[in-house]
């Protein structure tokens, strides 16, 4: 995120003291936006623009923070605000239509961009962010016009590279796509998310017909370097992330179950899932299964277990209650027995991508990195917007590089 100072210049050159202790608040809510602490800074903004309702950059400091709390509406109406203001102020503009695009206000936000494209067609910024709004609308030929565009006028960026090969992907042209990976990695080989996702590229190749070497794809993988995981493609709240798609640069992982009954999360390693029931559960099995999730919530692992036991008993085909009990044995430490929850979940209900995920965390714990790879796989295959399935898989290929060069020490 960068957040507008300018207010700073007019305070410098004024010894209004309303105006200086405008400028206080301002000071102290940037502060609290590099910190993390935006509610308090979208407070201190507030206390600046109550003392001076005309400045443009808080208004946008004030969005900022807003859309950092996922309050985009809010956001919108901030940046509006800093536009009546400010009409020709770009960097604002570009604001608008992320919150915009985050509100699922897609046209709306694509008019942001045309417009400073308007004004500015050498622009490879609003080019780039058009392609990523496309992309998540899911209009990848459109997504590919604009990375291409952005591409003609700086094709140094890796990072449209990248996201160009992730389209690309979408529109199975996959030998394009592994081409467009080798252009991002020409410009920097450090960034070990674009040897995955050209590793996922191939393997994808592979389901066409021809076999498909994990340790191959693994040794293609460079060393880790550690290097920034995610490169934003322009300067202001959101990253475009080098996986599987767009997405916000800090993700939300919720650290409990959700409210509804049947849903838990399972989080192993680095990935984490939700599940919703695919079929009808039994009602008195549900009741067993609510209060299973409620000591799960409490971190009660044994009492949990005892409640899901019980939903099993009254519904053997309760295949929620199979994988939240494997959840809880997971998080005692008893993966093996965790294992076996899962392994009877699938049993049940063998397309749920998200059993197939818990899977693949117990066996990438086991060290079973191969087997593991295959549920993520699998994963994908029935989900391919699942992060958490190629995140698997990211994490299996590491495993296996490193494994393939202890052989080889």
């Amino acid at each position: 995120m960068r957040l507008i100072y300018g207010v700073s210049m007019v305070l410098e050159i004024s010894n209004d003291n309303s105006l200086a202790d405008a400028f206080t608040w301002v000071s102290k809510g940037n502060t609290h936006v590099e910190s993390g602490m935006y509610i308090e800074a979208i407070q201190c903004y507030d206390k600046a623009l109550e003392i001076n309702p005309g400045m443009a950059d808080v208004w946008n400091n004030k969005g900022l923070a807003m859309a950092r709390i996922a309050k985009y509406e809010e956001a919108v109406v901030c940046y509006d605000k800093a536009i009546d203001l400010k009409p020709d102020d770009e960097e604002v503009m570009y604001n608008k239509g992320i919150a915009l695009a985050k509100l699922g206000r897609t046209a709306e936000a694509i008019a942001c961009y045309d417009k400073i494209i308007e004004k500015n067609p050498m622009e490879p910024g609003a080019w780039c962010i058009k392609g990523d709004i496309f992309y998540e609308s899911g209009n990848f030929e459109e997504a590919l016009h604009a990375y291409d565009r952005s591409i003609e006028i700086n094709p140094k960026d890796e990072t449209v590279w990248n996201n160009r090969g992730l389209t690309l992907v979408k529109l199975d042209r996959l030998s394009e796509a592994i081409e467009s990976y080798d252009k991002a990695l020409e410009i920097n080989p450090k960034v070990e998310k674009i040897w995955s996702n050209k590793g996922l590229a191939i393997a994808k190749m592979g389901q066409t017909g021809e076999k498909i070497d994990l340790q191959k794809i693994a040794s293609a993988m460079p060393e880790e370097e550690k290097v920034l995981e995610e490169i934003p493609a322009f300067t202001e709240q959101i990253s475009v992330p080098v996986i599987s798609q767009p997405v916000d640069i800090k993700p939300a992982i919720i650290e409990t179950p959700a409210k509804q009954p049947e849903i838990v999360e399972a989080k192993v390693e680095t990935i984490s899932e939700i599940e919703v029931p695919k079929h009808e559960i039994n009602e008195d099995s549900k009741d067993y299964l609510i209060k299973g999730n409620t000591f799960f919530s409490k971190r009660k692992y044994d009492q949990s277990i005892d409640y899901f036991d019980i939903s099993i008993r009254i519904d053997s085909q309760n295949s929620v209650a199979w994988n939240n009990k494997g959840l809880a044995l997971a998080r005692m430490g008893k993966i093996d027995e965790s294992l076996i929850c899962y392994e009877k979940a699938l049993e049940i209900n063998p397309e749920d991508h998200v059993f197939l995920i818990n899977k693949g965390n117990i066996l990438y714990k086991q060290g079973n990195h191969r087997e593991a790879f295959k549920a993520f796989e699998s994963a994908f295959e029935l989900a391919p917007e699942s992060n958490n399935a190629v995140k698997g898989m990211e994490l299996c290929l590491k495993s296996l590089k490193k494994s393939l060069k202890k052989k080889k020490s």
